[in-house]
């Protein structure tokens, strides 16, 4: 009986040391997205989501819409995105493709009045 119980617990003291050899791909170069001029004319602001993979060389690829603002912001991110470049994920200290989820933000600039 005692046995097992010590079994049990190196078991779980095994499993609670285990170190990650992974990293998430971090970017290096990155580009704002541009406005529209039907979005500033409307006055649209928010986030739109893309998924890509993120290449072993850095480059972003296969970029799908998550969530979208429409007026042509979607495809303004997109654009954007194709520009960015990334220092890859890397296994075991070897780079592997990964897919992300990047999120472009549309935040109208306010101009401040003093009088």
């Amino acid at each position: 009986m005692k046995l097992a119980i010590l079994l049990l617990t190196a078991g779980i003291t095994l499993r609670g040391q285990e170190i990650s050899h992974t990293t998430e791909p971090k970017p290096t170069h990155t580009v704002r997205p541009q406005y529209t001029k039907e979005a500033l004319a409307a006055k649209i602001e928010g986030d739109v989501i893309l998924s890509s993979m993120i290449g072993a060389d850095g480059v972003p690829s296969d970029i799908k819409l998550v969530r979208g603002l429409g007026m042509g912001l979607d495809e303004k991110a997109v654009e954007c995105l194709k520009q960015w470049r990334f220092r890859p994920a890397t296994n075991h200290s070897e780079p592997v493709s990964s897919k992300v989820n990047i999120e472009m933000n549309f935040r109208l600039l306010r101009s401040s009045k003093s009088n």
